[in-house]
């Protein structure tokens, strides 16, 4: 038997009271209910068809045993569903809009407002519109002509159109080429050199790229005396190149400075700094103490004649009449040089847009062959391989090795770019220092062996 509570009277004098003491859990779920059927739609409504299903096929129906979808096949029946970052976008709700006479708004923006029907006016004034009416059609007319220029071109009447077809084009033995022998056996027959692929063609600067440098015929072990002599000439170009950079280098560092002696440098020192001993003269103490001398003896000031004045204006006027003659001479002869300056101008122009010529083909040259740049950094200068006269043998099992050829075949591949360069990187060596630590059982040749280490460091 169910014990009826005894209901509790309390205040509701507030509406904190109200809410604490008041149950509305039947209220909340009967407006959740109605809130699920706005969404969802009402029962009533529903057609049957939504809410029943007919079962036609009874409980004795062997369930057919279906394959498992492919890869591929599972991908083509996603393609018809709806991803899952739109399905947020989509309205699941059923409830109907209230006021079922909406006015429509416009965005904002759309509606023109003063200003913008101004500027219109003025465009239309201008005319902005009908320019880019004409520049439009004119750009139409241009892709047709071009669309109509690629269709001409195309055209190849010298072309065997069925050649490429063919089967013997393709490899396949006159013998398979029958109706009744499938594609799939013909290429199956195939000779393996004719069933591969042709290799795409090699980039333009690899192709003009020499693959592996000669080296010159005087680097032979026993080599012709003009070949020798060659790459013996080049070989003392290349010294000569580089001692005259190092005396360069030499002349504008160390050689701008004048070496002195230390006795030199003290007697410098000691004049700039004016401690050398005066000389003495008696002819200064000559004379009193209270006796005032000026370093600079009185100027007179002494007043110019009106002769010394006019001539004085008669040399400044003629040094400035033989100046203007000279301005106006320069002038006459500058008109009759003005042929030979137009003439001297000329040809200085020509010679420079025939060396900017030679350049940008040099350069383009050299765009051809070079190797790609694979880092920042650039491969080594080749230096010149040369064998003295007197090491040359004549045999190569007696020639000794000039290079090391594992370093030669490396740098070659970074010259070639098949490599990228490198930077050597040396490491310094921490110097270390070494201690005596003194105790009651060194002994004095211990202390003399560490002291004769020290002076021979």
């Amino acid at each position: 038997m169910s014990v009826v509570k005894k209901k509790k009277h309390v205040s509701k004098k507030n509406k904190k009271a109200w809410r604490k003491h008041c149950d509305i859990t039947d209220v909340e779920a009967f407006l959740e209910d109605q809130r699920l059927e706005e969404r969802l739609g009402k029962f009533e409504v529903k057609p049957d068809a939504e809410l029943f299903v007919v079962d036609t096929a009874g409980d004795e129906v062997k369930v057919k045993e279906e394959r498992p979808l492919t890869a591929k096949a599972k991908k083509r029946a996603k393609l018809a569903e709806t991803p899952k970052c739109y399905e947020v976008l989509i309205p699941s709700s059923k409830v109907q809009d209230p006021n079922a006479k909406r006015n429509h708004v416009n965005p904002t923006g759309t509606k023109p407002t003063a200003l913008s029907k101004l500027k219109e006016k003025r465009r239309i004034e201008k005319g902005i519109y009908e320019k880019k009416a004409e520049l439009a059609k004119k750009n139409r007319k241009m892709a047709l002509n071009q669309k109509r220029k690629m269709k001409s071109t195309r055209q190849n009447f010298g072309l065997d159109l069925w050649g490429q077809d063919l089967p013997e084009a393709k490899g396949i033995p006159s013998t398979l080429v029958d109706d009744f022998v499938s594609t799939e056996a013909q290429l199956h027959n195939v000779l393996p050199e004719r069933r591969l692929r042709p290799k795409p063609p090699l980039a333009k600067t690899v192709v003009n790229r020499k693959a592996v440098e000669l080296p010159h015929p005087g680097v032979s072990y026993n080599p012709s005396f003009k070949e020798h002599q060659e790459l013996l000439q080049q070989v003392v170009q290349h010294e000569e190149k580089i001692i005259k950079r190092g005396e360069h280098l030499q002349r504008v560092t160390t050689g701008m400075f004048s070496k002195v002696t230390v006795q030199e440098k003290e007697n410098q020192w000691r004049e700039e700094m004016n401690l050398n001993e005066q000389p003495h003269n008696p002819a200064d103490e000559s004379g009193s103490d209270s006796e005032y001398r000026a370093v600079n003896p009185p100027v007179q000031n002494k007043k110019k004649d009106h002769k010394a004045r006019r001539k004085q204006k008669e040399r400044l006027l003629e040094k400035e009449r033989l100046k203007r003659e000279k301005i106006d001479k320069k002038k006459i002869t500058d008109l009759y040089k003005l042929r030979k300056l137009q003439s001297s101008i000329t040809t200085k122009e020509q010679t420079q847009e025939k060396v900017r010529e030679l350049r940008s083909t040099k350069r383009a040259e050299k765009a051809e062959t070079a190797p790609p740049a694979l880092n920042k950094n650039k491969p080594p200068q080749k230096e010149p391989d040369f064998v003295d006269p007197a090491d040359l043998s004549g045999n190569l099992t007696r020639l000794a090795p000039s290079t090391n050829l594992l370093r030669e075949r490396f740098e070659s591949l970074q010259h070639r770019g098949a490599l990228a360069a490198t930077k050597l990187m040396m490491k310094k060596k921490r110097r270390v220092k070494s201690y005596f630590k003194p105790g009651h059982k060194v002994t004095d040749k211990e202390i003399e062996r560490y002291i004769n280490k020290k002076d021979i460091k």
